[in-house]
């Protein structure tokens, strides 16, 4: 997309689907450094990117909200448009829950020209902060052709994991134990509570961080998928990576989960009970569940590709914004 600009401080796959969907330039910044040298380095590289490309209309990832605020404020001396990619932490702070935060957040929405979010249930939010939303949600990616691997279980499930506060991973863990199932889980575990991990069951295995044609190998090697957060209205990208594989999916139980995906998937309300109830229903029902996940991922596919055309024609100035926001 000509004179579009997307700038992210940090790798995601929803934004790098987007832009790669749109064809708009992505430049992916980032450092080494942490605390407040990492902003002052992001930032000055920052402004050199958008005084070297001049671009029309810059699109940015929120988080982080110092980009996003960063980005509004010099909006106005280069000219350019501002659309914010905003995840959720963007538009209802979980994890970072400071007032400051809170307020700085629903600055950036009032001030930005257009915020994409993943969900109904989130452009509502943003319309009642004074935004102007526009709900996409993630494109389904396509899966590397990584080779298969012999995993342990007769039963083999996949937790997806980053360790971030919004994650129940010790209820997970706790609902594993004595199942019949081998249950891997990504990410660096360094990050869990020392109590939890001494109380591990034997059918947990910890991958730690994995490179991405490993990451996609051990997922196609699954029965299933599990991708559990405490957020509301939260779309976890481990669904979308389900659906790419046709997997069956264990997802939390949030209004905007459960209107997107439907039959496709099996929710809990994150509790240790009823996670272990959720996944003997995973087990029994995996061959619909299968069958379901390659209906609903044509579906989704046309679904964002419709409201990306839409997306498209409001960036590149073709569409006025009342036409989509009505």
């Amino acid at each position: 997309m000509s004179g579009a600009l997307a700038i992210t401080w940090l790798q995601h796959r929803r934004t790098q689907e987007l832009c790669a969907g749109l064809g708009i330039e992505l430049l992916v910044l980032t450092t080494k450094l942490g605390g407040v040298p990492r902003y002052l380095v992001l930032g000055a590289r920052t402004l050199i990117q958008l005084a070297r490309h001049r671009p029309r209309v810059v699109l940015v990832q929120n988080p982080s909200l110092i980009l996003a605020a960063l980005a509004l404020a010099v909006r106005g001396l280069l000219g350019f448009r501002l659309i914010v990619d905003a995840h959720n932490e963007a538009v209802v702070p979980f994890i970072n829950r400071q007032r400051w935060v809170a307020r700085l957040s629903r600055w950036v929405i009032r001030r930005a020209d257009l915020t994409i979010v993943s969900n109904r249930q989130l452009a509502e939010r943003v319309s009642r902060h004074g935004g102007r939303p526009f709900a996409l949600p993630d494109r389904i990616p396509s899966p590397p052709p990584a080779p298969l691997r012999t995993l342990d279980g007769a039963f083999n499930v996949v937790l997806i994991a980053t360790f971030a506060p919004d994650e129940p991973v010790a209820e997970v863990l706790e609902a594993v134990r004595d199942a019949h199932m081998a249950v891997y889980v990504t990410g660096n575990h360094r990050k869990l509570d020392p109590t939890v991990v001494a109380r591990v069951p034997p059918n947990v295995r910890f991958t730690g961080f994995l490179e991405e044609l490993d990451y996609w190998s051990l997922l196609r090697s699954a029965d299933a998928i599990v991708d559990l957060t405490l957020m509301d209205d939260c779309l976890v990208c481990g669904s979308y990576e389900a659906l790419a594989l046709g997997k069956p999916m264990l997802l939390s139980h949030n209004s905007a989960s459960v209107e997107l995906f439907g039959n496709s998937a099996v929710f809990t309300d994150n509790t240790v009970a009823d996670i272990r109830r959720a996944l003997e229903r995973l087990q029994l029902e995996q061959v619909r569940l299968r069958a379901a996940a390659e209906s609903k991922r044509s579906e989704l596919a046309d679904l964002w590709a419709a409201s990306a055309r839409s997306l498209g024609e409001l960036i590149a100035g073709r569409r006025a914004s009342t036409e989509l926001l009505d």
